[in-house]
């Protein structure tokens, strides 16, 4: 019985399909979604704001990182709530194939949700990197992979 549904989110096109299968399935379960967006921002990325004077500013490219992460909620939730459906939000830092696999556990879901590809750079892939990685990484739930 799935009762709990993580879906994973980027905003991706492949990610709003994945909302909507989510959706579907939380409908004809009465499952709840907890819908995840995880901010990877790299330490590349991190140095690479630069402000008046020369200085850089994590804090400026976390808030910028923060505010996408909105963005996508903003256009995520409103299919869940096309669909009548129970959910709650959560935007995690870390690496994004492993806070997707913490956050399973944390939220105990019974199946996770997420498209094949997302907004990376690895669009010649058949899978993306992050699904490959999360697809491996679970051995105890199912994993809904939409393309």
């Amino acid at each position: 019985m799935i009762q709990r549904i993580l879906l994973a989110t980027d905003g991706s096109e492949t990610a709003l399909k994945a909302t909507r299968w989510a959706a579907e399935l939380a409908k004809k379960y009465g499952a709840k979604v907890t819908v995840l967006h995880v901010v990877h921002i790299p330490a590349a990325l991190a140095g690479s704001t630069v402000l008046p004077g020369g200085a850089t500013d994590v804090a400026v490219v976390t808030r910028l990182m923060e505010q996408a992460a909105e963005g996508v909620l903003t256009i995520t939730t409103p299919l869940l709530e096309e669909a009548q459906v129970e959910y709650s939000t959560r935007i995690e830092y870390g690496h994004t194939a492993d806070t997707i696999v913490r956050v399973a556990e944390e939220e105990k879901a019974d199946l996770i949700v997420m498209g094949s590809r997302g907004l990376t750079d690895a669009s010649a892939l058949l899978l993306g990197s992050v699904s490959h990685k999360v697809l491996h990484a679970v051995h105890d739930k199912p994993v809904l992979i939409v393309r």
